[in-house]
């Protein structure tokens, strides 16, 4: 987009200078290009030397498609500052374009998009920075919230870690007022820097500034009240955390959001990343912990229509089941007794309806391997207990035609032969059944996906 882009700005100029009368670029002309330049600075890199004069190629794409835009902005910069800062004699032919507040931001976005697609962003994000600088000194343009935004990006984008993250910080706090898109971009640097404490702490400030905020005492714009994205954003940030006590922090933010009036209900998102921190989490309860999270979202859905899609509820049961399946070993009898009985009631919990007209979709794939898991992981060997329950889902799970490779080989090594027998006699040789699974009936996995 962007080389093509060029080649029609060129033309434009070439034909402006041989045609008197002919509309000439103007702001909006570079504009454009900039934005051609910064869509496909988003798309990936190429192999073109950063800042190589004269290129063209069929496609220039990643940090060489920013530099371009950067080289198309020194352009517009260059030329106006020649012209004693543009036509002083009011001539109307001149054709030096003054760059303005979108021709930096869009410059600063195109570094934006391209640290994403980088190794290492850095380097894309301290170009941004640099832009944003250049432009009161050189053209006396104010910063605006898109510029500072953008910059913010870059470094959230940049992979540069808990320094990265820091910096965009810093330049938060350099804000004469942030925006909510300011905030969250911090939080979310953050986040990626396994750094969820701070994030959570960013939230916390959010919070007591809008608690604190007089609006008769003037002071500007007032302070932005976090939206449930935001703590999202921090639910997000613990769940993929190496805090140990991550989980255990999710929940707790969880349950402010619940506990407190002036903070924002959480929404099928938030209980979803809650059950994401605690099955990831080793907590010796974290069973215990992401049943009573899955029954706080149902409850929170109960009665309306609007609140989570029947693949969302689906995924939130098997997080639970996936809680139960990888209980830690040695999380003592009681953990793991209770750790099997909310595995089977989870499982038959799947297929009852929430409320009327709130239901998921039933157990998946990943649901019936999960509960064979946990069978196999929670019931002792060969217990009469364990061989009905995972009979029983086979039973299910060949009825909805979801049996795939990894559940029939968990099947296998789960139950005796005698047991199987039933389910494939005339089929296939009870003592080759590890290795046919090519051989069953199809109409068990019809809807394998």
């Amino acid at each position: 987009a962007g080389v093509r882009a060029n080649e029609i700005l060129d033309q434009m100029k070439d034909v402006s200078a041989d045609e008197e009368g002919s509309a000439r670029p103007d702001v909006i002309s570079y504009n454009t290009v900039l934005a051609a330049w910064s869509k496909s600075a988003s798309v990936g890199s190429s192999d073109m030397t950063e800042r190589e004069e004269g290129v063209r190629a069929s496609s220039v794409v990643g940090k060489s498609a920013a530099y371009c835009a950067l080289r198309l902005l020194d352009t517009m910069e260059r030329r106006y500052m020649q012209s004693d800062h543009g036509d002083r004699y009011g001539d109307r032919r001149s054709r030096v374009v003054k760059p303005d507040a979108v021709s930096y931001s869009t410059a600063i976005a195109a570094f934006a998009n391209a640290a994403g697609t980088c190794e290492d962003g850095v380097p894309m994000a301290e170009e941004a920075e640099a832009i944003l600088s250049r432009m009161t000194d050189r053209v006396g343009i104010e910063p605006d919230d898109y510029s500072y935004n953008g910059v913010l990006l870059a470094w959230a984008r940049s992979s540069g870690g808990l320094p990265a993250a820091r910096r965009a910080e810093s330049i938060l706090r350099s804000m004469r007022d942030p925006t909510v898109v300011s905030w969250s971009t911090v939080v979310n640097s953050f986040a990626h820097a396994d750094s969820a404490n701070r994030a959570e702490a960013l939230l916390r400030e959010m919070e007591r500034n809008a608690n604190s905020y007089d609006p008769g005492k003037g002071g500007g714009r007032a302070p932005i009240a976090p939206s449930v994205v935001l703590y999202n954003n921090v639910l997000h940030a613990w769940g993929k955390s190496s805090d140990g006590d991550a989980s255990k922090n999710a929940v707790d933010l969880l349950d402010r959001m619940e506990g407190t009036a002036k903070l924002p209900r959480p929404d099928a998102i938030s209980y979803q990343l809650v059950l994401t921190a605690l099955q990831h989490g080793k907590d010796p309860n974290k069973a215990e912990r992401a049943r009573s999270v899955l029954d706080r979202l149902r409850a929170s859905l109960r009665g309306r229509h609007d609140g989570a899609e029947p693949r969302q509820i689906q995924k939130a049961y098997n997080c639970v089941l996936t809680s139960c399946a990888y209980t830690p070993a040695d999380a003592g009898k009681l953990h793991r007794s209770n750790a099997a009985r909310i595995l089977v009631e989870t499982l038959r919990d799947m297929n009852l309806p929430l409320s009327p007209g709130i239901i998921s979709d039933g157990p998946d794939q990943e649901s019936f391997a999960l509960f064979m898991q946990g069978c196999i992981h929670l019931f002792e060997p060969a217990s009469e207990e364990r061989n009905t329950l995972i009979t029983s889902a086979f039973r299910e799970c060949c009825r909805k035609g979801l049996l795939n490779r990894i559940i029939w080989d968990k099947i296998c090594s789960a139950l005796p032969p005698e047991l199987v027998k039933p389910f494939i006699e005339g089929t296939i040789p009870v003592g080759d059944m590890g290795l046919c699974y090519e051989k069953l009936p199809k109409k068990w996995s019809c809807n394998d996906r």
